[in-house]
C-alpha cells in the first residue's frame, strides 16, 4: 500500500537530502532563523507551543513544508479529511458516515477536484503538487503514522482540491438543504453549526495609529474544521495564521501587508428546483412541456462493521436530486463547479499587497458565501459580502423550492463582484460583523435591503430576517467599538476575549423587581456581569436563564425584554412592560433554579466548575458563553455539550482560532487555539493551549518575525526539498 510513498522517501534520502536534521535552537550557529546556515534550505522550526515556522527559499518549498508539518501534527485527521471529500467516511465511521458520503458523491467533490487540477496552469500545478509532495514525504518516512483506514497509495493533488471544495462549498449546499426544510421537506442530511466574529478599526480610532483586525471563526473544535496554526517565510510568501489539515496556504490570517477575516453570512448562493415526475415513468421529469430523462449512477460504499451498500444517485440538469416526495423530486443547484478555482482566491489573499488584493480574491467568484473583512498596513479597512451569486429571474421565492419545470426559472448568469455589498474606509472608522445582516454592522451604515435584490443582500438561512435585527455578539461589538475612539492594543486583546453578555442590565432590572430580599439575587446584582471562570454569580444567572427557557412563557419574556437592535438604529430601547403573571414566572423559575443549583453543585460553585475546556479526560475551567436564547452569548463565544454525570459542560465549538492583528510596519499579531496544535496524545502540545492560554483567556504573540521566534525555538528540522525549484 505504501510502496510509492516509501520509494519517495528513499529517493530523497539517496539524493543526499536527509529527511530530517533535527537540532535544538541552542545548537544553531546562526542568530536568526532564515539566515546563515538556513539560506537555501527548507527549514521547519517549532516554537515552544509546537507551532511550525517555515523558512524556505521558494514558495514551492514553503508549500512542501506546510504539507509535511500538517501531516506531522494531524496524521490521522488530514487523511480522514480527504476521505470525507472523496465520499469514503463510511469506511471509517460505519453507517453514521453514509449520509456524508452520499452528499460528497452527489456533488462530485472528488470528480471536480480531478478536473480542476488537470486544467491548472504550470505554476499553480507546481504549487499544489509541492504541497502534496510534502504530505507524502512525511508519510513515506513515517509509515507508522498512516492509519489503517487509508487504502490509497499516496495523497494526490486532486484529493487536496476535493477537500477544499467539500469544506468551502458545503456552505452553499447547506443553503439548498435549508430551502427544503423551509418548505417542510426533510432531506435527511445534517447541516453544520457555524458562526464567527470579526471587526476592523481604522487608524484614526486607534491609539497607535495603525489599523486593527479581529479574526475569530466559531466552528467545531473537532473534525475537518479544526484549524491548524502556522507561520511562513518562503520566497515571496510571508504569513501567519491558520488553515485546515489537507489544504494549502493560510486560510485566515495575515501576510506582511494585509490581514483578512471571514464570518458566516452572505448572499444566497444556492437554490432548490421542484421537479414534476412523470406518473407513468418516475425516471422522467417535466421541463418546458416535454419529459426529460433523469440521469443516474450507482455508488458502492464500503461500510465499517457492516456489509457494503450500493446506492443509486439521480441527477437532473438543475443538479442532484436530494429529496423525493410522491410525484415531486427536488434538485439542489449550486453555482460552484469544476471550473471554479477555489485555490486561486486564497492565493490572491496570501500574496495581496493591500486591500485591493482581497477585492481580486473576491472577484474570482470562488469564495463561498461569507463576510470578508480586511485591513492593511496603508491604513485601509474593507468589507465585502461575497459569494458566487446566481442572477435570478423575478417572480419567485428563492428561499424555498421553485418551479423547475420551466426555463423561465433558470438562472441568468452570475453576479460580478462589483454587484456585491462592499465598503472601504467608512466614515465611522470601524466595521463589525458577528453573523448579522449588513444593516446592523454600523450605525448609519451604507447598506439597505431596498438597494438590491434581497438574495444578494443576504441568504435566508443566516437569521430570522434579512434585515432589522442583530444578535448579542453584534450588539456587544458595536457597543465597544462605537464607545472608544482611541483603542489600545490591550483593549483590543481584551475585546477579543470579552465575557460580558449584551443586554444584561435589562434582565437584572426585572429580576430585582420580581425577587426581593434574596441572597442569590443580591449576589447577582453585585456581580460585574462577566461570565468569568471564577464567578459564582455568573453561574447563578445561567442556571436561572436555563430554567426560564424551559418555561412556556420564556420566549415571550425574551421578546419583551431584549432590544439589541436599538443600539444599531440609535433609538432609546423599548420600555419593559411585564404583567404580574410574567413577574411571577420570573420569581418561580429563579427559585427553582437556585434549588437545582444547590442540589447539583452545593453552595459556592463558580462558572468554571461547570464550564470546561480540554481533551479526553483532562479539562480546565473556562469563561465565556453562548446561546442568545439564554442570554449567555459573549464575544468570547463557546458552545458547550449537555451536562455530564458531574454536571459539567465541556466546550465543543466556538472560538476556533482567534487572532488579533495590528497592521503596523511590521505587523504584530496574537493568537490562540482552544486545545493544542498536535493530535498526538504523547505530545506536550496536545492540550497545552487549553490549559495555559484558553482557560486563562490569554492570547499568545505569534512570534512571526525571526527576531521574535529566535528566543522561543523548541526544534529545527531541515526538510528534503530541492532549493533550486523556481518560485513565484
Amino acid at each position: 500500500m505504501l510502496k510509492r510513498i516509501a520509494l519517495l522517501g528513499f529517493v530523497l534520502t539517496a539524493t543526499g537530502c536527509s529527511p530530517s536534521d533535527v537540532s535544538k535552537a541552542s545548537e544553531a550557529s546562526d542568530p536568526l532563523p532564515g539566515e546563515g546556515a538556513d539560506i537555501g534550505k527548507t527549514v521547519l522550526y517549532r516554537d515552544t507551543w509546537g507551532i511550525p515556522h517555515i523558512y524556505a527559499p521558494t514558495v514551492e518549498a514553503g508549500l512542501f513544508a506546510q504539507g509535511y508539518a500538517q501531516a506531522e501534527d494531524r496524521p490521522m485527521q488530514l487523511l480522514l479529511n480527504l476521505k470525507i471529500a472523496m465520499g469514503e467516511l463510511s469506511e471509517v465511521n460505519g453507517e453514521d458516515g453514509i449520509p456524508i458520503d452520499l452528499l460528497s458523491h452527489l456533488f462530485n467533490h472528488y470528480g471536480n477536484g480531478k478536473a480542476a487540477t488537470a486544467s491548472l496552469d504550470t505554476r499553480h500545478r507546481a504549487y499544489i503538487d509541492a504541497y502534496t509532495a510534502g504530505i507524502n514525504a512525511f508519510y513515506g518516512t513515517h509509515p507508522e503514522d498512516v492509519p489503517d483506514f487509508w487504502r490509497h497509495h499516496e495523497v494526490t493533488s486532486a484529493m487536496v482540491d476535493a477537500f477544499g471544495r467539500m469544506f468551502l462549498y458545503n456552505w452553499s449546499i447547506d443553503e439548498a438543504l435549508e430551502d427544503l426544510r423551509r418548505a417542510g421537506i426533510e432531506p435527511g442530511f445534517v447541516t453544520a453549526n457555524r458562526g464567527s466574529n470579526q471587526w476592523a478599526i481604522s487608524p484614526h480610532r486607534t491609539a497607535n495609529g495603525d489599523a486593527m483586525l479581529l479574526i475569530d471563526p466559531h466552528l467545531s473544535w473537532w473534525g475537518p474544521s479544526r484549524f491548524w496554526e502556522m507561520r511562513v517565510h518562503a520566497g515571496d510568501w510571508h504569513g501567519s495564521g491558520v488553515g485546515l489539515a489537507g489544504s494549502p496556504y493560510i486560510g485566515l490570517g495575515h501576510n506582511a501587508d494585509v490581514a483578512w477575516a471571514m464570518t458566516t453570512g452572505g448572499p444566497d448562493t444556492a437554490d432548490v428546483y421542484e421537479l414534476q415526475l412523470n406518473p407513468d415513468d418516475p425516471e422522467q421529469y417535466l421541463y418546458d412541456g416535454a419529459w426529460r430523462d433523469i440521469r443516474s449512477t450507482e455508488v458502492t460504499l464500503d461500510v465499517a462493521r457492516a456489509d457494503a451498500r450500493t446506492y443509486r444517485l439521480r441527477f437532473s440538469h438543475h443538479g442532484p436530486i436530494v429529496a423525493t416526495q410522491g410525484e415531486r423530486a427536488y434538485a439542489a443547484k449550486v453555482p460552484y463547479t469544476a471550473d471554479t478555482d477555489r485555490i486561486l482566491a486564497w492565493e490572491k489573499l496570501n500574496f495581496a499587497k493591500d486591500y485591493r488584493g482581497a477585492m481580486e480574491a473576491c472577484a474570482t467568484l470562488a469564495m463561498f458565501p461569507q463576510n470578508v473583512m480586511v485591513a492593511d498596513t496603508s491604513g485601509n479597512i474593507y468589507y465585502q459580502r461575497t459569494g458566487r451569486v446566481p442572477v435570478r429571474p423575478d417572480g419567485y421565492d428563492w428561499s424555498r423550492p421553485v418551479d423547475g419545470s420551466t426555463s423561465a426559472s433558470e438562472w441568468q448568469g452570475v453576479h460580478p463582484a462589483s454587484d456585491h455589498l462592499q465598503v472601504v474606509n467608512p466614515p465611522q472608522g470601524y466595521l463589525q460583523n458577528c453573523n448579522i445582516p449588513p444593516d446592523a454592522m454600523i450605525p448609519d451604515g451604507p447598506f439597505s435591503l431596498d438597494a438590491q435584490p434581497d438574495y444578494l443582500y443576504s441568504g435566508p438561512g443566516y437569521g430570522p430576517a434579512r434585515a432589522g435585527w442583530t444578535n448579542q455578539r453584534g450588539a456587544r461589538a458595536l457597543e465597544l467599538l462605537s464607545g472608544d475612539a482611541d483603542v489600545t492594543v490591550d483593549e483590543a486583546l481584551a475585546w477579543a476575549v470579552d465575557t460580558r453578555p449584551y443586554g444584561l442590565a435589562r434582565w437584572l432590572d426585572v429580576l430585582s423587581r420580581a425577587v426581593v430580599d434574596n441572597a442569590h439575587v443580591d449576589a447577582i446584582l453585585a456581580w460585574d456581569g462577566r461570565l468569568t471562570r471564577d464567578s459564582a454569580a455568573a453561574l447563578k444567572y445561567a442556571y436561572w436563564r436555563y430554567q426560564l427557557e424551559e418555561h412556556p412563557g420564556g420566549a415571550a419574556l425574551r421578546s419583551a425584554i431584549d432590544d439589541h437592535y436599538a443600539l444599531v438604529s440609535g433609538r432609546t430601547p423599548k420600555t419593559i412592560e411585564l404583567s404580574e403573571a410574567q413577574y411571577e414566572v420570573i420569581a418561580q423559575t429563579f427559585g427553582a433554579a437556585m434549588s437545582r443549583l444547590t442540589t447539583e453543585l452545593g453552595d459556592g460553585a463558580v462558572w468554571g466548575d461547570v464550564y470546561r475546556v480540554g481533551r479526553d479526560d483532562r479539562s480546565w475551567p473556562v469563561g465565556g458563553g453562548g446561546g442568545d436564547r439564554w442570554g449567555l452569548t459573549t464575544l468570547r463565544s463557546m458552545g458547550y455539550g449537555e451536562p455530564d454525570d458531574s454536571f459539567q459542560r465541556h466546550g465543543r465549538h466556538g472560538q476556533t482560532s482567534t487572532q488579533l492583528v495590528v497592521l503596523s510596519k511590521p505587523i504584530r499579531s496574537w493568537i490562540y487555539l482552544p486545545v493544542g496544535q498536535s493530535d498526538r496524545p504523547d505530545s506536550t502540545h496536545y492540550d497545552d493551549q487549553a490549559e495555559h492560554l484558553f482557560s486563562e483567556r490569554r492570547m499568545k504573540p505569534s512570534w512571526w518575525l525571526p527576531e521574535d521566534l529566535a528566543p522561543n525555538i523548541e526544534s529545527r528540522t531541515v526538510l528534503p526539498y530541492p532549493s533550486q525549484t523556481a518560485s513565484r
